[in-house]
């Protein structure tokens, strides 16, 4: 089992022991449990809290399909895997729509990496909110990504160290400034990182940073290293950093924030002035898919209702889709940041940088730095 895994699908409990008592729990409501129902099995590399105790039995109840997951990195890591030499060896992946769209579509016509989805298979489509449809990736009629959530960054914290309304704590400045030096934690992507530091020291579009811009961005980073207690590299190394209190302070996902508030963690997210960092998460179906049906059932499920309804309680995700928010209070609404899609919440969106190799080679200088 993967850190990836046993964070997502709940600490000390094995795979089998979680998806047993899903099952269970589905048995007792009535309905048939994917064992019943599965016809082939479906590949999936997306962020596993997708596929979380909860919502995985849905999706292959759904779908009737059994899903095998991979254990996700990062949005970066997906797409190499995506242009790996000798396919992808995924039938379904999902990451973010901004960053990943340059890659998975190509440059022009032609040069897509995934097949066409046959939208007569995915009838749920017609749920697709209207904020959403920015995620659909299409050309010349034909429909390559379809949007699945929305996912935001921002900083999550200790509230017993950390004052809700401190200043700090209104801004991206709580990741990097002197006043918790020791407790910080970075997360080791280059994009993520160097985008909510564009972001903080004023850049309107950090993605198109130039050469000097970078070099002044990661001059500031390397200054604030000295601040940083530990870099991780899976959302489950970060989430029990802050659980063990290694860590009072890091980058973080919402899906992060979500798990360690059902653990009982008194952990929250900031919602920076400079604005979070918003995602559109997209699936798409390799050109070496092995069960293009099945991706294609997988994909449906996933914005359909019962999904999409469970989706946010079950990862902190919020749906694409129009069932995600419709039953909620106005507070539910607040906490989880579905204020993303009327404005009240600040947000940009992590589009692709100009030129990643410069952003990666950036990011290696402030690591190596003493």
């Amino acid at each position: 089992m993967t850190l990836e895994t046993d964070f997502l699908h709940l600490p000390r409990l094995s795979r089998r022991t979680v998806l047993g008592g899903a099952a269970a729990m589905l048995a007792g409501t009535g309905l048939r449990t994917p064992a019943f129902a599965q016809s082939g099995e479906v590949t999936a590399l997306m962020v596993n809290a997708m596929l979380g105790p909860t919502l995985k039995p849905i999706a292959e109840e759904q779908s009737k399909v059994k899903i095998s997951e991979g254990a996700f990195m990062s949005g970066t890591d997906t797409v190499s895997r995506l242009t790996a030499p000798g396919g992808a060896r995924y039938d379904l992946m999902n990451s973010s729509f901004a960053f990943s769209r340059p890659v998975v579509m190509g440059a022009k016509a032609g040069q897509e990496r995934v097949q066409p989805i046959d939208l007569s298979l995915i009838p749920n489509m017609k749920n697709i909110n209207a904020p959403s449809k920015a995620g659909i990736g299409e050309r010349d009629g034909k429909v390559y990504m379809v949007p699945h959530s929305w996912g935001f960054d921002s900083i999550l914290y200790n509230r017993a160290v950390v004052p809700d309304d401190a200043p700090y704590t209104q801004s991206w400045s709580l990741l990097f400034e002197d006043k918790y030096a020791g407790r910080i934690g970075w997360w080791d992507v280059a994009h993520q990182m160097l985008m909510a530091a564009g972001l903080y020291l004023g850049h309107a579009e950090p993605e198109k940073m130039d050469r000097n811009q970078l070099n002044e961005v990661a001059k500031f980073l390397i200054s604030k290293k000295k601040n940083v207690r530990t870099f991780y590299s899976t959302f489950a190394q970060g989430s029990n950093l802050l659980a063990n209190g290694e860590i009072d302070v890091c980058y973080g996902i919402a899906p992060m924030r979500n798990e360690l508030q059902k653990r009982g963690y008194n952990i929250t997210g900031a919602w920076p002035k400079e604005g979070v960092l918003s995602l559109i998460n997209a699936s798409y179906i390799p050109k070496d898919c092995k069960n293009v049906e099945g991706a294609h059932a997988v994909i449906n499920a996933m914005i359909g209702e019962a999904y999409s309804r469970a989706l946010t309680e079950g990862c902190g995700y919020l749906s694409a889709t129009t069932f995600g928010d419709e039953n909620m209070t106005p507070d539910q609404r607040k906490r989880y940041g579905y204020g993303l899609f009327d404005g009240s919440v600040k947000h940009y969106q992590l589009e692709f940088p100009t030129n990643m190799n410069m952003w990666i080679e950036t990011w290696s200088r402030v690591k190596s730095a003493a």
